[in-house]
């Protein structure tokens, strides 16, 4: 301890003494649930140029790096953090206050304590001003910044243009309005992303969240303009697709959202009605309730429609390589997502099994499956989508390298073999009434196995009727 007596009254000092309690630091709950995920290998939650860490002992705090590059518990007003010392639980994501006299021997530390001199001025000193920033203006605090993030997107009024909304007398730059321009939902956005493909909107769901487009709506009776303060997304679209079908290849995903992206949209750019789409799309998955775009819920749906070719006297289909870019022309279920099924299921060699794999692997994805008959040939599942009226009738086969031969023996036509022999009667009506109404999509699938690539399982739309 060193004590200094001398120093003149204004002398500006630190007393460790001081320091607040961890608890005075920590975030409102509701302002921690919309940062990103902890990092899974630090267990930081970045938000911009904001770093963040949740406590074993409960509570979400703001941190920063000390002098000696240390991370410590700041508050939004400070540049160099003055709060508790923290470290990492070893093996967890949360982070501990470090215990006193647990400081790293590098610390360099010095508590001092002033005694005021007889004749120092006993006036208490004028409160602190507010920082005034270049432009005249009262800086922002950054928790603002966090709990509403537009309040740093007011426009420039050089940048202005016709398109942009007046919100408080806070200029704003909008989503275009899409296909839809009268839509009640207008989107402000951060003017520091000009278009937003769909690569960029995946990107800022998945880094830094609470930057996202925001939804305004006029409010009566006035009908002033007020901004949504709730995130329209709580994930990447990639991220809420897994949530809903969690065994499609990480390829997939990422294509399938594409896609979704691009038919809400009506392009690869954002709109506030393409973006008001995608969350009723997420909304009904939630609720497994129907949706008017029944192409915007099922993958299935989305698929492109392969047509047969013929050579050396055969029909067949040439599979695209998984992964392919371009239109979505084959969806693959990864087994490495469900390792126990798949070796059980590639051990037995039925027709039944097969189908009995199959309706589980589509119960799975939310798919509801006709109860599959026990016939032992032409293996084939019906089955449906609780978010559209459209049926689906998929051929089963083992299917090896990349292409899908038609043979007469694969074939149920040509052996006479009947549509409820193949999925049971209940199915087989289903299919007719459903054909009749044109409201049937013909799939083929099975297990792949390539040389080159590891195994999957694959469907495909062919659009070939089975009777």
């Amino acid at each position: 301890m060193i004590e200094i007596i001398d120093l003149p009254a204004d002398t500006h000092l630190s007393h460790s003494a001081a320091e607040q309690p961890i608890g005075h630091y920590f975030l409102a709950p509701r302002l921690a649930d919309r940062l990103p995920q902890p990092d899974l290998l630090t267990g930081l939650r970045s938000s911009g140029a904001h770093t963040y860490v949740d406590l074993v002992d409960g509570g979400t705090v703001l941190i920063g790096k000390d002098a000696q590059q240390h991370y410590r518990v700041r508050s939004p007003n400070e540049l160099t953090p003055s709060g508790p010392p923290l470290r990492r639980v070893e093996g967890t994501l949360q982070w501990q206050q470090v215990a006193p006299g647990q400081h790293s021997p590098q610390d360099s530390q010095l508590l001092v304590s002033r005694h005021p001199m007889v004749d120092d001025d006993p006036r208490p000193p004028p409160p602190k001003r507010r920082h005034i920033t270049d432009d005249g203006k009262h800086e922002r605090n950054p928790l603002n910044s966090l709990r509403d993030p537009w309040n740093s997107w007011n426009l420039l009024p050089q940048h202005a243009s016709t398109g942009d909304l007046n919100i408080e007398g806070v200029r704003y730059k909008t989503l275009p309005r899409g296909p839809a321009p009268d839509h009640p939902i207008v989107y402000i956005k951060n003017p520091t992303h000009l278009i937003y493909d769909f690569a960029l909107f995946e990107r800022v769901l998945r880094t830094d969240m609470l930057q996202q487009p925001r939804g305004a709506i006029r409010v009566p009776p006035a009908n002033h303009w007020q901004i949504d303060p709730s995130l329209p997304f709580e994930a990447g679209l990639a991220d809420t697709l897994a949530r809903y079908f969690p065994d499609l290849s990480y390829d997939t995903r990422q294509h399938v959202a594409r896609q979704q992206f691009i038919l809400a949209n009506g392009e690869d750019q954002a709109t506030g009605t393409g973006l008001t789409l995608l969350r009723q799309a997420f909304n009904d998955w939630r609720n497994g309730t129907r949706n008017p775009r029944p192409e915007l819920v099922d993958p299935l749906l989305m698929l492109r429609s392969l047509e047969p070719a013929s050579s050396e006297g055969h029909r067949l289909i040439d599979l695209p390589v998984p992964g392919s870019e371009g239109a979505l022309r084959r969806l693959d279920f990864d087994p490495a997502l469900f390792p126990r099924e798949w070796r059980e299921f590639m051990a037995s060699h039925t027709a039944l099994e097969m189908k009995r794999f199959t309706s589980a692997l589509l119960t799975r994805h939310g798919y509801r499956v006709f109860h599959p008959v026990p016939g032992k040939r032409f293996a084939a599942v019906v089955f449906r989508r609780p978010e559209h009226d459209v049926l689906f009738f998929l051929s089963l086969r083992r299917i090896k390298g990349n292409k899908i031969r038609f043979e007469p023996r694969h074939d149920p036509r040509s052996s006479r073999y009947s549509l409820s022999d193949q999925v049971g009667l209940q199915a087989a009506e289903a299919v007719e009434s459903a054909h009749a109404a044109g409201k049937v999509i013909w799939l083929r699938g099975g297990p792949q196995t390539l040389a080159t690539e590891p195994d999957t399982f694959v469907i495909i739309r062919d659009n070939v009727p089975r009777f």
